[in-house]
This record gives C-alpha cells, sequence and structure tokens, in this order.
C-alpha cells in the first residue's frame, strides 16, 4: 500500500515540477539570446571604433607596466658555443683549449708550463 502511496506522490511531484522546470529552461533561453544580440552589438561597436573585442582592459595595461618594471633586467650572455666551456667556472675571459681549424678538425692547443 505505501509503494502506491509513493507513486502517487512521485505523480504529483513530476506534475507540479515540470512546469518549473519548463520556466527555468525558458528563462535561461531568453537570457542566451540577450546575451548573444548584446555581444553581437558590442563587436560592431568595437569594430568600427577600431578596436578588438579582445583588446586589454585599462586595468591589464597598467598591471603589466608594473609587472614589467618590477622583473630584474635581462644579463646578457655571450653566444652559445658548440662545444663546452668552463667559462662559467673561469670568468668570461676564459677560452677553451680546443678550436677548430679551417679544415673543420679541432685541434686541441697545447699549454706552455713555462709561463
Amino acid at each position: 500500500m505505501t509503494s502506491v502511496f509513493k507513486n502517487i506522490l512521485k505523480g504529483m511531484l513530476y506534475v507540479l515540477m515540470f512546469p518549473l522546470g519548463l520556466i527555468a529552461i525558458a528563462l535561461y533561453c531568453v537570457f542566451g539570446v540577450f546575451v548573444f544580440f548584446f555581444q553581437f552589438v558590442r563587436l560592431i561597436v568595437l569594430f568600427f571604433t577600431g578596436r578588438s573585442f579582445k583588446s586589454e582592459l585599462p586595468e591589464d595595461v597598467a598591471a603589466k607596466k608594473i609587472i614589467e618594471a618590477n622583473q630584474p633586467s635581462p644579463v646578457e650572455e655571450s653566444p652559445l658555443s658548440f662545444y663546452p666551456s668552463d667559462s662559467i667556472v673561469y670568468g668570461s675571459g676564459y677560452v677553451s683549449p680546443m678550436e677548430e681549424n679551417k679544415e673543420g678538425s679541432i685541434e686541441v692547443k697545447e699549454e706552455d708550463d713555462n709561463a
């Protein structure tokens, strides 16, 4: 008997909630159409004023300037070499004992022990 009452209450609940669900879906559709037309008009206005739809806001530009001002200036480094080097350890004046010949082969310089 209780299952009969449960089924009757479920039916009444469906009858009452179905119209509310339809109203919610209709309001959502109306809102979507409104947003569509609003964005369309906004895009046309931005186009004819020479701005982009994805243009940055003044707050974004100000924030970008602050971030760039707070970043340290990049240190200029020497160009990368194909050969490994110990210049990081010995300083920028260090030259590797291996050099490339005009023919393209590698020649090892002999260090002078008399110096």
